[in-house]
């Protein structure tokens, strides 16, 4: 499964054979299995001399360049290892590769995993070998995170793989985004993440969460929604129970039928319930909140056209704003704009 940086893009891994990572979320194909189209194909700078660091579970690959960042990687990997097969009652069959790449375009040059990878993929887990690949994060906990949630998907494909999938996938590769991609963001971040918590209190507060049907539509991100309902899940019913649903929806193929026969309740009333507990969650926070315009005037973006205008910065004297934005026909560029 892929593991997207904010970004969804499970689609292209629930491939023919299972209809993502990233992410999620993150399953990839076969190198030979991914077309690659004139023009499009993928760009490989130089070669890389993979060693192989042995820890306790896996075979870390990486290049002399990064050996002590491998070395960092193996323990935060056995770390991860040591909770999630508690969390999860399972050990994975045989040793887990993780190759390593110390930056993202040395990332993109990969042979492990066919077709192009994008600059919004922070990690990939491939559902035949269950090879892990990712490169190296600047920020230290954002390379423990991916870590942590692209292990999930080892072990969902490993729980899922023996014996029920068909045509030797497993059986996850057939369950919707919300559910794998919300488990791995779950149990790698926990019940409680800021950014979750701001999509979750902008639909509470304009009456827009997802039903249970709604979450299998890529448009309610997955990875947002889907962790904080395996949080409320999880919440209510203990971890273990993690464990219990996805070997059950592995079997069947059927999410909702899983949450059923584990719980005893459907899967729509829990999605009520869920419900019911974010808007208590935040009922007095939305009361009290304003929107932006009871707080300031519109300078950038009245023509409302699709775009990103970010990292504002106001002038010592207040009267100019410099800010960056993709408005510009083929680049992100600095503008300059009236600050009153």
């Amino acid at each position: 499964m892929e593991r997207p940086m904010e970004n969804s893009g499970f689609s292209a891994r629930q491939f023919a054979l299972t209809a993502l990572l990233a992410a999620t979320a993150s399953v990839a194909v076969p190198p030979a299995a991914a077309a690659q189209y004139f023009g499009r194909n993928k760009v490989q700078y130089g070669s890389f001399d993979f060693e192989v660091l042995k820890t306790d579970h896996f075979d870390v690959y990486h290049y002399p360049a990064e050996r002590a960042a491998a070395e960092q990687a193996g323990r935060l990997a056995e770390r991860w290892y040591a909770r999630l097969s508690k969390v999860l009652d399972h050990r994975l069959h045989g040793r887990q590769p993780l190759i390593l790449y110390a930056s993202h375009p040395d990332f993109e040059q990969t042979n492990a995993i066919g077709g192009e990878l994008g600059e919004g993929t922070g990690g990939v887990t491939e559902i035949l070998k269950r090879r892990i690949v990712l490169p190296l994060a600047g920020p230290l906990a954002e390379t423990n995170h991916v870590i942590g949630h692209e292990l999930v998907h080892a072990f969902q494909f490993d729980i899922t793989g023996q014996g029920q999938g068909r045509f030797g996938v497993p059986g996850a590769a057939r369950l919707p985004l919300w559910f794998i991609e919300g488990m791995a963001e779950y149990l790698s971040l926990g019940p409680v993440d800021p950014n979750t918590a701001m999509w979750l209190r902008d639909a509470a507060q304009h009456h827009k969460l997802p039903t249970i049907r709604q979450l299998y539509d890529p448009r309610y991100f997955p990875y947002r929604y889907g962790q904080a309902f395996w949080a409320f899940i999880a919440g209510h019913f203990g971890d273990e129970i993690v464990g219990q649903i996805l070997r059950k929806a592995g079997r069947s193929g059927d999410a909702d039928g899983a949450l059923l026969a584990v719980t005893g309740i459907r899967a729509d009333s829990l999605a009520l319930r869920w419900h019911a507990a974010i808007q208590a969650d935040y009922a007095a926070l939305t009361q009290e909140s304003k929107s932006a315009d009871a707080y300031g005037r519109l300078l950038v973006g009245g023509d409302r056209r699709p775009g990103l205008n970010v990292a504002p910065a106001l002038s010592p004297d207040g009267t100019h704003l410099v800010f960056f934005s993709e408005k510009d026909l083929f680049s992100i560029d600095l503008y300059l704009a009236e600050g009153r």
